[in-house]
């Protein structure tokens, strides 16, 4: 790779993702930026994500950067850190030593958010499409013998790759973060709650990582506007008791132009509900499931900063 800088932004999803593919990246001056039509649907890394290696072929990858004009480029895909649904993220090993492979020198952007917000605001993005379950049914619950208190998806097997459960071993971060900090020398990990509590310091940080200037970072992200901002727990629950319809709607015009009708606007009412949350018993087993591997983090990476929002990651 002759490129001087390759810089890859590579998830969490939910993290202010599309707000930094629509309204930042794409104006930053001096850097050429890819986001999803290239780096998710494009034939090259389409295959680096998903094909086998018997079937991928890295010479995509170097073909794409050969037509690459500028010494500076940004790559930007959540699906980056794996694929959750279906996949169980089981693909993000080979994601990210494929990216070793064509970019060995690339700098790598990863945004981290609390697993309960982040899940929570994931369900609220899946019931806008067709999710059908509540939200505490969202989570695959992977132990065999299940207790009658915990909630999730039915255990026979600890991955469930038949239906689009979220698996929360893909939100253990720890393994992530060596994972990437291994490849490659260069790893800056930020928060979400840095982004919405502390955003000039975001900036900041990100800026200096890329070499750009503070000011357009700064001024875009203090001047943003909601984006993918998801729906409240009235308009889930509505969403998810429509969507149980939509194999049905889907057979006949009629029936999909009025499921689409009644969809957009379940999702542009304005109510005063809180956001999509999970139940008191399931935040709780999520809280204990996660407190211990946030711990890992914060003991090994304290630069991170995870102790400033120690109660929102359960350390």
């Amino acid at each position: 790779m002759s490129k001087k800088g390759v810089y890859i932004h590579i998830g969490m999803p939910r993290t202010a993702t599309t707000f930094f593919q629509q309204e930042l990246f794409p104006k930053l001056s001096g850097i050429e930026f890819y986001g999803l039509p290239v780096t998710h649907y494009s034939e090259a890394f389409n295959k680096l994500q998903f094909a086998d290696d018997t079937l991928y072929d890295p010479s995509l990858i170097l073909k794409d950067a050969e037509t690459w004009k500028s010494d500076k480029v940004l790559l930007s895909n959540e699906n980056f850190i794996g694929q959750s649904t279906h996949l169980n993220h089981l693909n993000r090993t080979s994601i990210a030593k494929r990216l070793k492979q064509a970019f060995p020198d690339a700098k790598i952007v990863l945004v981290l958010r609390n697993q309960v917000d982040l899940l929570a605001s994931m369900y609220a993005i899946n019931v806008q499409w067709k999710e059908t379950r509540k939200i505490d049914s969202f989570i695959w619950q992977p132990f065999q013998k299940k207790e009658k208190q915990h909630i999730g998806g039915p255990s026979t097997s600890f991955y469930n790759t038949l239906e689009g459960y979220e698996n929360l071993h893909g939100y253990d971060y720890f393994p992530l973060i060596e994972l990437y900090k291994e490849l490659f020398n260069e790893v800056e990990i930020l928060l979400f709650e840095d982004f919405i509590h502390q955003p000039e310091q975001f900036a900041s940080r990100l800026a200096n990582f890329i070499d750009i200037d503070k000011k357009v970072v700064t001024n875009t992200i203090l001047n943003q506007a909601k984006i993918n901002s998801g729906v409240n727990q009235k308009q889930a629950n509505k969403l998810a008791r429509l969507n149980k319809f939509n194999a049905i709607a889907e057979n006949s015009n009629l029936g999909n132009r009025i499921y689409n009708m009644l969809k957009r606007y379940i999702i542009n009412s304005n109510t005063t509900s809180k956001k999509a949350y999970f139940s008191t018993t399931k935040e709780k087993e999520l809280k204990a499931f996660f407190s211990e591997r946030n711990k890992k983090i914060d003991t090994k990476y304290p630069e991170i900063g995870l102790q400033n929002y120690s109660a929102k990651y359960y350390i």
